[in-house]
């Protein structure tokens, strides 16, 4: 089976189960950047949760020119810390998928660091990590999307990863347009019919 297939094989599969897709925006991309949006969508793009945070640093200006919030727009908005229970709540112990999941952990560990709160994600097979004890596994989309794609990159020596398509840079819209790549990849799965075998017959 080719590595495309492959892909659509896991979105294809993923359908078949109940999952849940996050997505973030942030004040920056660096050490310090927090999460200043966050979105939880079903496999049936019913809104789980849905809201702006209010971060402890600045949203940084190439950043806002992203996503277009400000400081204004989060500064009555829940703390982190605020809405981290609630969000764990809304993801419950479903499957959850995000669109290159090592950044939106990276930002969701920095934004819980501010507040005291330990959280910790492995960062190595993806299928075996849980959220928390009891939870689902977190699974990288953009990963599957960028092999069903199929851009080598022989510098890397891996597929090029690809940027979201029809996302508009809002946490919610972001989760919607995931959920339409995966469905998209998920249609182009070619099951492969098995081989029957005849046992020989005594007349």
């Amino acid at each position: 089976m080719s590595d495309q297939q492959k892909a659509a094989k896991w979105a294809f599969d993923l359908l078949q189960t109940e999952f849940c897709i996050l997505d973030t925006e942030t004040t920056g991309l660096g050490p310090t950047a927090e999460i200043c949006q966050i979105a939880v969508t079903s496999r049936m793009n019913e809104v789980l949760f849905n809201s702006l945070v209010c971060p402890t640093v600045p949203i940084e200006p190439d950043a806002s020119a992203i996503h277009g919030l400000t400081a204004e727009d989060v500064a009555a908005a829940p703390t982190f810390e605020e809405v981290l229970i609630p969000l764990m709540k809304a993801i419950a112990k479903r499957d959850l998928i995000i669109y290159n999941c090592e950044f939106d952990l990276k930002l969701i560990r920095q934004s819980a660091r501010v507040h005291g709160i330990p959280l910790a994600f492995p960062t190595s097979d993806r299928r075996q990590c849980r959220i928390w004890l009891g939870g689902g596994s977190i699974q990288c989309a953009m990963l599957q999307y960028s092999a069903w794609c199929g851009e080598w990159n022989d510098y890397y020596g891996n597929y090029r990863w690809q940027k979201l398509p029809g996302g508009d840079h809002t946490a919610l819209g972001d989760c919607l347009a995931t959920a339409k790549i995966i469905n998209e990849m998920a249609a182009s799965y070619k099951p492969v019919e098995p081989v029957q075998e005849y046992s020989e017959i005594d007349f």
